[in-house]
């Protein structure tokens, strides 16, 4: 049988392995980006996603803490960029520790209320335990404000831990499979060179599927943030959506590029 028909008949073995590398490249992809604290924290606290937040969390505060006769005056009811990061950090660790309540909204009342302290006392006001109060009174108000907001996320995000085990038992599944098709298909072809040309026609055909794939989630995420995500919100999770999107996309391009090369420099041995 010639090197030729050999390539052909290893059609559906080639396409195994294709699912296979596209579910650990595609999962593998989505633990160290989407599942990643450390990313997700470097992504939203960008210059652009910290002002959108920022501007955002001083609006829902405006009827809160400015409600309070004596915090009316004092500018420190007002995020700053620093104070926007801090509350960042703190909220995606709680979001990553698989809490069932989100409590963003105690984070940031916990801030202003440092910052209310620090005012007031340069003013000469002793209101430690009056802000205390009025913090505490508005916890639960500030909460439900942004578990409104933030809510299909947190739905999802619930059982982020369980998830990401899930995800990696998938990942090594599909590993062990890769790997016995590949020992397979280097047994049947009976030669290294044409085994590296099929190598690269997989990789080839795993970036094709990995972008249908990207493509097919992208936009469903895109309508879906459109749908149900409050308008001051939405824009940061643009920005963090496609973020993300280029890490997928420029992932994908080396996949295709290296197995163009694997593909282009074996070819001779496929005859």
């Amino acid at each position: 049988m010639s090197k030729s028909l050999s390539y052909n008949r290893h059609g559906f073995t080639l396409i195994l392995l294709s699912i296979c590398l596209m579910v650990i490249v595609f999962l593998g992809i989505t633990l160290s980006t989407v599942l990643n604290s450390n990313y997700v924290k470097k992504v939203v606290s960008s210059d652009t996603n910290v002002t959108l937040i920022r501007n955002y969390t001083n609006q829902r505060l405006g009827r809160l803490v400015n409600s309070y006769s004596v915090s009316t005056d004092l500018s420190a009811v007002n995020l700053t960029n620093k104070d926007v990061r801090r509350i960042i950090n703190v909220s995606v660790d709680e979001v990553y520790d698989d809490d069932s309540q989100l409590t963003i909204g105690s984070n940031i009342l916990a801030t202003i209320s440092t910052k209310l302290k620090d005012q007031a006392n340069k003013y000469g006001l002793n209101i430690d335990s009056e802000i205390d109060a009025v913090i505490k009174s508005n916890e639960g108000i500030m909460n439900q404000i942004v578990n409104n907001d933030l809510g299909p996320i947190e739905s999802v995000i619930e059982q982020i831990q369980t998830i990401k085990r899930l995800i990696k038992t998938i990942m090594v599944i599909a590993a062990v499979l890769f790997v016995i098709l590949a020992l397979r298909l280097r047994a049947k072809v009976g030669s290294s060179m044409l085994f590296f040309h099929h190598l690269g026609t997989v990789g080839i055909c795993t970036s094709i599927l990995l972008a249908m794939l990207l493509g097919g989630t992208y936009f469903p995420l895109q309508d879906f943030i459109v749908n149900n995500i409050d308008y001051n919100v939405r824009d940061v999770l643009y920005n963090v959506l496609n973020g993300i999107f280029i890490s997928y996309i420029s992932i994908i391009f080396m996949v295709f590029i290296v197995s163009i090369l694997d593909w282009g420099s074996t070819v001779k041995y496929k005859y």
